[in-house]
C-alpha cells in the first residue's frame, strides 16, 4: 500500500519570492490626484506674473501660457476682470537656472536644462482677501537641444518657451490638486 503524497511545504526562498510579488503588485495601484480647491472657486483671475529671477522678460510669456493652460484644462473659468473672479492666482517666478546637461567633445553645450521655480498663492476674491492654503512651490524642468550642428536643434527663445509651457502646466495642476503649505 502506497502512502498518499502530501504537498511539499514552501521553501524559504519560495515564500520570500511570493511575498515580494504580492508587495510589488499591491504597490502598483495608481492614485489619481483629487481636486483640493474648494468647489466655490469656479472662476479665477491670473494677473501678470511677477518675475523676481535674474532672467528678464519671462513674465509676459509665462502669464500668457498659464492663462492658455487654464482655458485648455476647462475646469475653471478665466475672468475677464478681477471683480468677476472667485479667486486670484498670484504667481511669482523666483528662480531661473540654465545649465549644460551634456557637452560635446569641444565643450560646446549640446543639451541645455532650464529650471524655473515659482511660488503660487490662491487669494480669495472676497473682503479681507484671505489666502487659500498658503504658498505652493512649483519647479519646472525642461531640456532641449542647443547645438546648431545637430538635428533637432531648438533656438534659445523656443527652449525658454518650452520650459515656461511646462511651468504653466504644473501651475494648473497645483492650483486644482495641490497640497498647500501653511507658510504664506
Amino acid at each position: 500500500m502506497t502512502r498518499p503524497r502530501l504537498p511539499m511545504p514552501l521553501s524559504t526562498t519560495g515564500l520570500l519570492a511570493l511575498l515580494l510579488a504580492a508587495t510589488m503588485l499591491s504597490g502598483c495601484a495608481r492614485v489619481s490626484r483629487q481636486r483640493t480647491l474648494p468647489p466655490s472657486i469656479r472662476v479665477i483671475d491670473v494677473p501678470m506674473i511677477v518675475n523676481r529671477s535674474a532672467e528678464p522678460g519671462l513674465e509676459e510669456t509665462a502669464t500668457r501660457l498659464t492663462q492658455k493652460e487654464f482655458l485648455a484644462d476647462g475646469r475653471l473659468g478665466l475672468a475677464r476682470a478681477t471683480r468677476e473672479a472667485d479667486a486670484i492666482i498670484e504667481i511669482v517666478i523666483k528662480d531661473f537656472e540654465e545649465t549644460a546637461a551634456s557637452l560635446d567633445s569641444d565643450d560646446f553645450a549640446r543639451m541645455v536644462t532650464l529650471n524655473i521655480t515659482a511660488d503660487v498663492r490662491i487669494v480669495q476674491n472676497i473682503p479681507g482677501r484671505p489666502t487659500f492654503g498658503g504658498v505652493r512651490k512649483v519647479v519646472a524642468r525642461s531640456t532641449y537641444n542647443n547645438d546648431k550642428r545637430r538635428i533637432g536643434y531648438i533656438p534659445e527663445p523656443e527652449g525658454k518657451e518650452l520650459a515656461l509651457q511646462r511651468l504653466a502646466q504644473l501651475i494648473v495642476r497645483e492650483v486644482l490638486t495641490g497640497a498647500y503649505t501653511d507658510d504664506t
